[in-house]
């Protein structure tokens, strides 16, 4: 299944809403990172088995210390006792030698905790950023990120036509950034288990990561990636870190705002009229029957925006039903998210959406008669799936 790139859309829609932040321009970027596969020795957390757990406590809390006073104490055969006592030994666990069966660190770190830990390989995926050789956090491992394996972009994965520009770093890939990740106590926060040891890297390889950075009339640059559909803080703060990056959007020329979308009404011959918000965001209110099937703008164009050379632009009616209307079709759509499952999670979405369109929430029967009555079967049927 080919996964569909964060839109920009939905980035911008959030940035209008930071406090403080007055948004200017967008830029499209392809983040340069390592793709870095590494193995390393872990420990598998099971539950015990019944004898097992007992054997391993009459050693450790009992002091039992053969596997004939272990039969005689559990009143246990002392074949199945031996045969017990092999299994935690090929686990590492127990330790026999002389006629003495004594328990491992590992086995008493186990029986301590009540947890059997097994060892075993496990191969792991880590990213890396290329600018600072920092580890991206597990944030940006929950399945929410398109990773493209060159800067070419395949046009299927593009959903609004966001053009991206590949960002440049020089950096060789060092096998020491990982192993040195390893080591650190903290290491789980970038998606490696908290139990594990021989960490080696087997090879790497180049990824881009798609991402916007938005200006802000003050400069600041405000990131977004798709991680949780919010800001990307880690991308933020290696543009923090690398002065590189923020002279290049500077460095950038800029229209005229008025200019670009009065074009863009004539081009479209819309009818509508522009206007900057108080926000620091521009709005083009057009006429209500602007929107509907092709050639019109969709019902869902309501209270997003339009892109353009850099810019961009909320497309509004006043028409209070329209925005209604708009409120219901994006709420049915978000039943189709992979974040959205329950009816809590849309519940909380409708209510920024609506809070946007400047229109009450729709309720659940609402939206129920609304996808019948348009024939949203689709989005019907992932709507009558939330939990």
């Amino acid at each position: 299944m080919t996964r569909i790139i964060y839109p920009a859309r939905r980035a911008i829609e959030h940035a209008v809403t930071v406090p403080g932040v007055r948004p200017s321009r967008l830029f499209p970027v392809l983040w340069p990172l390592w793709q870095v596969e590494t193995t390393a020795q872990v420990y598998d957390e099971q539950p015990y088995e019944v004898l097992d757990r007992f054997l391993v406590r009459g050693i450790l809390e009992a002091g039992l210390t053969r596997s004939v006073d272990l039969a005689a104490f559990y009143g246990l055969p002392h074949s199945l006792v031996e045969r017990c006592l092999a299994f935690l030994t090929l686990i590492g666990h127990v330790r026999q030698a002389e006629g003495l069966v004594t328990l491992t660190p590992l086995g008493e770190g186990s029986a301590r905790v009540g947890i059997r830990y097994v060892p075993k390989e496990s191969r792991q995926q880590l990213l890396v950023e290329r600018f600072t050789a920092r580890p991206l956090p597990r944030s940006h491992y929950q399945g929410s990120l398109t990773l493209l394996p060159t800067p070419d972009v395949p046009a299927e994965q593009v959903s609004d036509g966001s053009r991206f520009a590949p960002l440049f770093s020089p950096s060789a890939f060092r096998p020491e950034i990982v192993t040195q990740l390893g080591e650190r106590p903290d290491r789980f926060d970038f998606n490696l288990p908290k139990q594990l040891r021989d960490l080696r890297v087997l090879g790497d390889q180049d990824a881009y990561l798609p991402a916007y950075l938005i200006e802000s009339a003050d400069g600041r640059l405000l990131a977004y990636s798709g991680v949780a559909g919010e800001r990307d803080t880690f991308l933020e703060s290696v543009c923090d870190r690398i002065p590189m990056i923020k002279q290049l959007i500077a460095t950038e020329p800029s229209q005229d705002p008025r200019e670009i979308w009065t074009s863009w009404l004539a081009d479209g011959k819309r009818k509508g009229t522009l206007r900057y918000l108080p926000s620091g965001v521009w709005r083009a209110t057009l006429v209500a029957d602007s929107f509907g099937g092709t050639p019109k703008l969709p019902l869902n164009r309501i209270g997003s925006y339009q892109l353009r050379k850099r810019h961009f632009i909320q497309v509004w009616t006043d028409d209070t039903k329209l925005r209604r209307q708009a409120a219901m079709q994006r709420a049915l759509a978000m039943t189709q998210l992979r974040e959205v499952r329950t009816r809590a999670d849309l519940t909380n979405r409708m209510r920024t959406v609506a809070e946007q369109l400047e229109v009450t929430v729709p309720t659940f029967d609402e939206l129920r008669r609304y996808a019948k009555r348009e024939q949203l079967h689709a989005y019907l049927l992932h709507f009558d799936a939330l939990e």
